[in-house]
């Protein structure tokens, strides 16, 4: 019994510390320079390189929607579906693996919570606790070795290449142990499969068979191809947002903002401001941007949802902008030489002072 005792309360301790508690601020390179990655990929050895679980999920799906659709005939209520059905998976991760459980930028009530956690899971992009450990250590490590999706290993890579082959070396450290404590999330890692399989394909085949009688179109349009179109958007958040747009609050790392990333993230396209200002439940800050996830979540704490929305003061936002400019206005300024040459000197002598305009003589 004793034995059993010290376990759980080791077991206790572990889970109350933070994982990222003793980490030097040399880690990265500490870690490159002392932990030893895998070997670079070798075709010889396919087998055993591949992620098979995400390889089939990533695959097999847009080939089965595509060889359905082929077969399958749309209807309008199953499009209009389908797209409904993708605004409610595809908001589980942006308002809810994103920006609450990753970056907890606001607080929602318990039933929204589990609402989140199972729309999330029907996107099928892993546990809310797996998904956030690793955007954690994306925004911690971001553009080196030991970011998940770095972006400077190619926008391929970033985009999927990183989920179809084992990597290279594991991200790094990131402390998720508030998660750890989450009931909401703990039942969802728990129950993580079952819930995949009911809101990823269950329920999205099921309501048209229920309702208009398209099981078959439920499937393959509501479903697969839907799942497919919710995949593209999150990996595209990794990929595009930090390949497409501007860097107007800091040009240190590669994320960007721009509207077209915007319109096929559900909102997650402002990703400057976001790498900037993490904990801001807003990617858009001006009214006219588009973020559905920020009016969402707004709209959630008018209904009593969703309560303490972070953001960030307007003149660190604004620091954060003329800071650019000012670089940018030195960037400028440093290219103006003139002349490049000593001996383009314009030579001055007494007549010409004396008369610079032969019609308004100044002496």
């Amino acid at each position: 019994m004793s034995a059993s005792v010290t376990t759980e309360t080791k077991q206790t301790h572990d889970d109350e510390a933070p994982a990222d508690i003793d980490i030097p601020d040399n880690y990265v390179a500490y870690t490159l320079a002392h932990q030893k990655s895998l070997p670079p990929f070798q075709w010889r050895n396919w087998r055993t390189e591949i992620s098979w679980i995400s390889f089939c999920l990533l695959t097999l799906t847009p080939l089965i929607g595509l060889v359905g659709a082929y077969y399958t005939p749309l209807q309008r209520k199953t499009l209009l579906f389908a797209v409904f059905y993708y605004y409610v998976t595809g908001l589980g991760i942006t308002a809810g693996y994103h920006r609450l459980w990753a970056h907890r930028s606001y607080n929602a009530s318990v039933p929204l919570q589990y609402a989140l956690a199972v729309a999330g899971a029907g996107a099928c992009e892993g546990s809310i606790k797996w998904w956030s450990r690793g955007h954690r250590a994306h925004h911690r490590y971001t553009d080196t070795e030991l970011d998940p999706y770095n972006a400077h290993k190619g926008f391929y890579y970033s985009h999927i290449g990183w989920m179809l082959v084992k990597p290279r070396r594991k991200p790094g450290v990131a402390d998720v142990s508030d998660l750890s404590k989450s009931p909401v999330v703990r039942w969802q890692h728990r129950h993580y499969v079952k819930l995949l399989l009911l809101m990823g394909f269950v329920v999205p085949t099921v309501i048209p068979w229920l309702c208009w009688g398209d099981a078959r179109g439920g499937y393959i349009y509501a479903a697969v191809l839907r799942l497919v179109f919710v995949h593209h958007s999150t990996f595209c958040v990794n990929s595009l947002a930090h390949w497409l747009g501007s860097t107007p609050f800091d040009d240190k790392h590669t994320p960007r903002d721009h509207l077209i990333t915007a319109l096929v993230t559900i909102g997650e396209g402002y990703h400057n401001f976001h790498h900037q200002f993490p904990m801001d439940y807003r990617n858009a800050i001006r009214f006219y941007q588009y973020d559905p996830t920020k009016w969402f979540i707004y709209a959630c704490k008018l209904l009593g949802l969703a309560r303490q929305l972070k953001t960030f003061p307007d003149n660190e936002v604004r620091k954060g902008v003329l800071t650019m400019q000012l670089k940018k206005l030195r960037e400028t300024q440093e290219k103006l030489a003139w002349p490049s040459d000593s001996n383009d000197l314009p030579v001055v002598n007494w007549d010409s002072c004396k008369h610079p305009f032969p019609f308004f003589p100044f002496i």
